[in-house]
């Protein structure tokens, strides 16, 4: 039985609702079905016209998520969105929480309220409702940065997903054209790469304090689950602060060294 897309994704209606300004710094390619939308921008020249690079699909046949770990991505669903741009600051510490509060923003726009599980995870009732996957690539002297983000939007069943989840139609009970979220994700992550790059990360670590789900809370490291710990919010560099419960001592983890478990 062929699938009827009710909600087709739709590029002249997307940016028909950005500012003209907007629209002249975004290039916009959307694809019925691609492997995946972080390897396209990661594999295309994206310097030429300084634009950011916006990749969007309707489906993906190797979506990926952080640690090599597969993104369930079932076809007229979800968002499965890349952007690829050029930052001058180095240090891309921290962009994940940067990100993910971006993300986090729009659903609040649409009445959903997500905490953020570090270093990219959004949840809501401690189910996983988005994920982002953050990739770079050296270009001569550049730094080319590739966000994707993987967003449950009319996603109602899965028997794939080895997690908890959520959707925003199961939160709000009813279909959300998923165009009117990717217009506020442009938006908001464009004002959020620009502040980025001026800002010191306390401008945005301030405003992680009261979405972070584990500040306060005992978690355990998916590499050594016998280890309590108690988060206590993140450094200048987005790393996570933790104090050892049986060792009372104060550690730091880094993304790319931790995978973390909520336990409560």
């Amino acid at each position: 039985m062929e699938v009827v897309n009710k909600n087709p994704l739709d590029k002249k209606k997307i940016l028909s609702k950005l500012n003209n300004h907007l629209r002249t710094r975004v290039s916009l390619e959307i694809f019925d079905s691609i492997s995946s939308t972080n390897d396209f921008l990661l594999k295309r020249e994206i310097k030429e016209d300084k634009k950011m690079k916006i990749c969007i699909a309707e489906e993906q046949t190797k979506g990926r998520g952080r640690r090599g770990k597969s993104w369930i991505s079932p076809k007229f669903k979800n968002i499965y969105f890349s952007l690829g741009s050029f930052l001058k600051k180095e240090d891309l510490s921290g962009l994940s929480i940067a990100t993910a509060l971006s993300v986090s923003e729009v659903l609040t726009e649409f009445n959903i309220k997500a905490l953020i599980k570090w270093p990219n995870d959004l949840l809501v009732k401690n189910k996983k409702i988005c994920g982002i996957l953050i990739e770079t690539a050296k270009e001569d002297e550049l730094i080319k940065v590739v966000i994707g983000i993987g967003l449950n939007v009319n996603m109602e069943y899965s028997e794939l997903i080895d997690q908890k989840w959520t959707s925003m139609k199961l939160e709000k009970k009813q279909s959300i054209d998923r165009n009117l979220i990717i217009v506020e994700m442009i938006k908001k992550l464009s004002s959020t790469l620009i502040k980025f790059e001026r800002e010191d990360f306390g401008y945005f670590n301030e405003r992680f304090a009261p979405l972070d789900i584990l500040r306060n809370k005992e978690f355990t490291l998916k590499e050594n689950p016998s280890v309590t710990y108690t988060g206590k919010g993140i450094d200048n560099k987005g790393l996570l602060i933790a104090q050892n419960l049986k060792g009372q001592n104060i550690v730091k983890f880094s993304s790319g060294e931790v995978s973390l478990k909520l336990d409560k």
